[in-house]
């Protein structure tokens, strides 16, 4: 199995940016990935650096063959972070909280022990437009910052140029939904995946497979935008599946499905509207 290299990264997503590596339709390798300030933080807490690279992504990855109109299904099988990472959100940046990585818990600093759930924050394409920084999700994925983003997980993202210009970063060991404080337990990582062209995606915008769950994401500048254009989406994907009318899906929506709030950090705000198979059990995609 190859290994990707942290060496090259992006900090934007563009259709300018030249592949750094190219892989086959459905290959599996290992991608390293850099935390969000790009390894300037020491283990002290401190940046080592006034130079930091916000949320650098490991690439671009070109998967040989994906055309515009396509999605590209990029199948998680493993996150590996490494023995240590940090928290600078929560109002002070200038000294991060350390936290220790052993044994598949975060150990915090105050004494609590929390079990790792690592996931990865950004993951997105090139956009057809222009450049979109890493740090800003959209319909090109980007920093999604959600953490059903993680090992078992499926993200189909919308391709836009030819080899669709993969790349991803800013892993979190662990994060709550929103990331309410500015950052998880941010820290460098290894992941293992594979990606897949799919020629007739289930919709235009990035979707999510975990488990029996099917997710439409959805970034908008204000956090009510990105609420509401979830659930259209949401409701529009289920019709095509069903046939049910748009009312009739989003009264499906309402009382089966949910809506989370992804991250409200970000240049622009992030939710998910979340589908369970059980609401849709004759015509599940999967």
């Amino acid at each position: 199995m190859r290994r990707l290299s942290r060496d090259h990264f992006v900090s934007a997503m563009s259709k300018d940016n030249r592949p750094a590596y190219a892989i086959e339709d459905g290959e599996t390798v290992i991608v390293e990935t850099l935390d969000c300030e790009g390894g300037m933080r020491g283990r002290d807490g401190v940046c080592r650096s006034e130079r930091t690279y916000v949320n650098p992504a490991t690439g671009p990855i070109e998967v040989k063959g994906s055309q515009p109109g396509e999605a590209l299904a990029v199948t998680i099988q493993e996150v590996r972070p490494a023995d240590w990472g940090y928290i600078s959100g929560g109002g002070g940046r200038e000294r991060a909280s350390v936290i220790e990585l052993q044994g598949g818990e975060a150990l915090y600093p105050w004494g609590l022990r929390l079990p790792l759930a690592p996931m990865v924050g950004v993951m997105g394409l090139a956009p057809a437009g222009d450049a979109v920084p890493t740090t800003t999700p959209g319909e090109h994925g980007g920093n999604l910052d959600v953490v059903d983003v993680c090992a078992g997980a499926t993200l189909f993202l919308p391709v836009a140029v030819p080899g669709a210009m993969l790349a991803l970063g800013d892993v979190h060991a662990l994060q709550g939904d929103g990331e309410v404080g500015g950052t998880g337990i941010e820290c460098a990582a290894e992941v293992t995946l594979s990606a897949r062209r799919v020629k007739d995606p289930l919709t235009s915008v990035p979707y999510l497979l975990r488990d029996d769950k099917l997710m439409v994401l959805a970034a908008g500048q204000m956090l009510d935008e990105a609420a509401e254009l979830a659930v259209a989406e949401g409701a529009k994907l289920i019709s095509r599946l069903t046939g049910l009318s748009d009312c009739e899906a989003r009264r499906l929506l309402s009382t089966a499905g949910e809506l989370r709030i992804s991250q409200i950090v970000n240049p622009k705000k992030a939710c998910r509207a979340v589908i369970p198979r059980g609401a849709i059990p004759d015509v599940w995609p999967f």
